[in-house]
Parts: structure tokens; C-alpha cells; sequence
């Protein structure tokens, strides 16, 4: 740590990071002891029966005097500082995972969350990365105060979609069960949402237009209860890292001005009117090509283009304060969209969907183009370093 090729920085934060983490290690000892016993390993026992027994009202992460025992402690937290995935090999020694299946009381998490707080400076971009994300009472204002963004965010809210792509489903969230695909996605996208921006996850879901409590969303609870059933209590957490990965390394859409642009939005008669002169005539054919249809089709373009689900777009203006009105359209509205996702089963559909799909491409580049432009990257990291200097 003290070679003349490392900085006097980076050897200052490790050594930071070191007295963090082997404070972790004393508390989670029992997690991360090497199975062969030594001299070092067996102090380390002898010290953690004394000081830490069940009969122990006061609990202290600080290394013991002896030697010994320090330098067991020292040794594991130098290993799990060297690990090239930081993340996986410190999740054994976070408060959710102890909480959950080793009895250990989050009591004992306390004081390390105070000094975390006070010499979070004084760490690593890497560092912060990790222990931001797994030590949840670092991300609020106070005590029972609201969650606080995270600083190594370079991402804002605006870029997340409210449903995220399938593609990164797939890729990052295929390998859950227990939970389905559709709850997952809709909870990753309003976690990278709270990652940004701070606050709960309610607000998150605001943020991106989905209607709390409406098709049984499954904000928090549901996951919470699906994520205590998993062997790896974080594994979300690090497939929401992977995802910002993903997301860091494409354009940058501004999906809330697109929700904004169409929040009171209807594909326009003259536009519905040229596509249905479009449309081939099948033998039996009876669907409907009237207005109902068009409004109910403004509710996929509206999904296309915001990346959203059907059933959170807006219901159109001149209906909305008519109730019958406004059901009907639901109806169509997830009658058609149906119809829309099984293309294949009806001619009809298919080419209708394909030139949904181009318009609503056209639509996207269109309001793209009237969003003003600014320097996103630099303004995000400007913001979070002005967020960590008030803290």
C-alpha cells in the first residue's frame, strides 16, 4: 500500500476503507472466518466470545489490542478489499443479509453507519459505490428521514424508463423466480428512479406515471417478501448495477418530457384515417376502424414511446370527466393492445401494429428534437458532488 506507484490518496482511502470494513468483520466474524483455524483465527474466536457473547449489552467494532486478532480481522478485510468484485465479496458482512439469516441484531450495524458517514470523504469512488448501495440508513436525511440520492449516480430520473426494456430484463432479471417478470421490471425501474433522486418508492412510481395500487404494482413489499425467500438477499441490487451499466452506455432519452409532450395526446383523425386507408380488407374481417379504435391505439403509440405500460396511459381529455366514457375506453384500450402483443394470430393486427410502430418512432424523434439540450453527464456529476459536499 505504500509503493511509490500508488498515491498518497488512494493509499490514504485504502487504508479508510480498511478500518471500515475490518469493523464489519468483528461484527460478522462468524461470516467470513476462514474454515483453517490459526493462532491469528483462533485469537479472533477468543475475542469475539468475550466481548461479543450473547449476555453483552454494549457492542464495539473497534480491533482489539491483541495482536493476534487484529491481524485475523485485518487480513480478512484486506482480502475482501482485494476482491475484484468488491460488491459480491462484501455482502456477507451487510445489515439486511446479518438481520435476515444470522440473528444478528442491526443494533450492531449503528455505529458502523455513524463512522461510514463521518469518513465516506475520505473513501473511494468504488468504495461509495458498494456501501451506498448495501447500508441502507446511510441513504436518508436523519432518522426516519427521507432517502437521499446516491452520490455515484451518472444517471438522472428523466433517463429511466417506466418499464424496463425487455431486453434488460432478459439479460439481467431472467435468472429470478419466485416473482414475476412484470413486478420485477416495473420495481427496477423505480429503484434506479429512488437511486437518482432520492425519496420512496411510492414517489418513484409517481415519478414515472405508474398509478400506485392499480394492477397490483407490488412496490417494496411484494419484492421484499420474493427477496428474503433468496439464497443472496442483494442479488437484485447487483442486477440493478449491471442494468445502470446498460444504461450508462446508451443514449440518454429523456422519457419525462416524452410523458409530458403526450399527457394529453391522441393520434390525430387525419393520421388514424391514412393508416386505415392502409390497411388490406380479409375475408370476415369485423374489426372496429372507428374512433374507439383510435383512442385506444394512442394508448400504445403512448407506451412505445414513453417505454411505459398501456394501462398507465392518461385517459384522452374529452372523455375524461365522463365516467362511462372513460371505462369504455379501458376496455378497447386493453382489447386492442392485446391484440397488438399477439400480432400473429390476426392479419389485421399485424399490419396495423407495423405501422403503428413507425409512426410512433417518428413521434419519439419528433419531441426528442423540442427537448432543450444541455451537458447531462456534467450536470449529474455537478449535482451529486455539490449533494456529497452538504452532507
Amino acid at each position: 500500500m505504500l509503493a511509490s506507484q500508488r498515491s498518497a490518496v488512494a493509499s490514504s482511502q485504502y487504508f479508510t476503507e480498511l478500518q471500515l470494513v475490518a469493523a464489519l468483520v468483528v461484527i460478522t466474524w462468524s461470516q467470513v472466518r476462514p474454515d483453517t483455524s490459526t493462532a491469528a483465527t483462533d485469537a479472533a474466536d477468543r475475542y469475539i466470545a468475550e466481548q461479543h457473547g450473547p449476555d453483552e449489552k454494549q457492542y464495539s467494532n473497534a480491533l482489539p489490542a491483541d495482536a493476534r486478532a487484529s491481524a485475523a480481522f485485518l487480513h480478512a478485510a484486506d482480502s475482501i478489499l482485494s476482491a475484484d468484485d468488491l460488491r459480491t465479496a462484501i455482502v456477507p458482512l451487510m445489515p439486511v443479509e446479518n438481520r435476515t439469516r444470522t440473528g444478528i441484531t442491526p443494533t450492531r450495524h449503528h455505529s458502523w453507519d455513524r463512522a461510514f458517514k463521518r469518513q465516506r470523504q475520505s473513501c473511494s469512488w468504488r468504495f461509495l459505490a458498494v456501501a451506498e448501495t448495501l447500508v441502507p440508513a446511510y441513504r436518508r436525511t436523519g432518522p426516519g428521514g427521507r432517502r437521499i440520492p446516491m452520490s455515484q449516480v451518472n444517471y438522472r430520473p428523466e433517463h429511466i424508463p417506466a418499464f424496463l426494456p425487455q431486453e434488460w430484463a432478459d439479460r439481467h432479471l431472467g435468472a429470478f423466480t419466485g416473482v414475476s417478470s412484470l413486478i420485477l421490471r416495473r420495481n427496477a425501474a423505480t429503484h434506479l428512479v429512488r437511486r437518482a433522486r432520492g425519496g420512496s418508492l411510492l414517489e418513484a412510481a409517481q415519478f414515472l406515471g405508474i398509478k400506485a395500487g392499480e394492477h397490483g404494482v407490488g412496490f417494496g413489499t411484494k419484492l421484499g417478501k420474493w427477496a428474503r425467500t433468496q439464497d443472496n438477499l442483494h442479488a437484485f441490487d447487483i442486477a440493478l448495477d449491471a442494468i445502470v451499466a446498460d444504461l450508462e452506455a446508451s443514449p440518454r432519452i429523456d422519457y419525462q418530457h416524452r410523458r409530458q409532450c403526450l399527457a394529453d395526446w391522441t393520434l390525430p383523425p387525419a393520421i388514424w384515417n391514412h393508416m386505415v386507408a392502409q390497411l388490406q380488407l380479409w375475408p370476415g374481417n369485423r374489426a372496429i376502424i372507428d374512433d374507439r379504435k383510435r383512442l385506444a391505439v394512442s394508448a400504445y403509440i403512448w407506451a412505445r414511446v414513453t417505454q411505459g405500460e398501456y394501462f398507465f396511459s392518461p385517459c384522452p381529455s374529452n372523455i375524461a370527466t365522463d365516467p362511462e366514457a372513460c371505462r369504455l375506453w379501458k376496455y378497447h384500450r386493453r382489447f386492442t393492445c392485446t391484440w397488438l402483443r399477439q400480432t400473429d394470430d390476426h392479419p389485421h393486427y399485424r399490419e396495423l401494429k407495423a405501422l403503428l410502430n413507425v409512426y410512433a418512432d417518428q413521434l419519439a424523434a419528433a419531441i426528442d428534437n423540442t427537448r432543450p439540450s444541455r451537458s447531462v453527464a456534467k450536470s449529474s456529476a455537478q449535482d451529486r458532488r455539490q449533494v456529497s459536499s452538504e452532507r
